[in-house]
């Protein structure tokens, strides 16, 4: 058996990619961190991150509502549940690209039309490096964590692992 560094998954020998997360296993060969700060990195799981509760809201809810509490409650984004399920992700970056100027003109219509549908999420077993890693190449902000039952467990933010770094590196 392999087991991915990213999640933990053991996939059978051989495999390319995790069956778990997809990410790829044939670069297994990974230099050894250099600092203890890439120790960390590959070694912690997100739950060292302490993911925030999320705050959600149904897909009907006016998108005036969602920006009122975005600014109120100081967070970046909101999770869209329906029916206890996650179906997207509306975040400070959404209001300023899909709502611009237009805010108050649009701000009945629902916020299911201006959300980030299906957003990307990861495991909470997830090693930390995994999720700056797939921040960085999809550009997120913010990402839901899900526990092994597939309830939506957290959520966590750049200003998290810039906290986490900084952290790690005083010591």
């Amino acid at each position: 058996m392999t087991t991915c560094p990213s999640c933990g998954h053991q996939n059978i020998e051989g495999v390319d990619s995790c069956e778990s997360c997809s990410e790829s296993l044939t670069d297994l060969h990974l230099h050894e961190p250099a600092t203890d700060v890439e120790r960390s990195l590959l070694d912690d799981r997100i739950s060292v991150l302490e993911p925030k509760s999320p705050i959600t809201v149904s897909s009907n809810t006016p998108v005036h509502d969602v920006v009122v509490m975005l600014a109120e409650r100081g967070i970046g984004s909101v999770l869209i549940v329906d029916e206890g399920k996650l179906v997207g992700i509306f975040s400070e970056r959404d209001a300023l690209l899909k709502l611009n100027t237009e805010a108050n003109e649009l701000g009945e219509k629902p916020i299911s039309e201006f959300m980030t549908a299906d957003p990307e999420t990861l495991a909470a077993n997830a090693k930390v490096a995994f999720a700056v890693q797939r921040m960085d190449l999809g550009g997120f902000r913010h990402v839901p964590i899900m526990a092994e039952s597939g309830k939506l467990d957290g959520v966590i933010s750049v200003r998290d692992i810039l906290s986490y770094l900084t952290e790690r590196s005083n010591g």
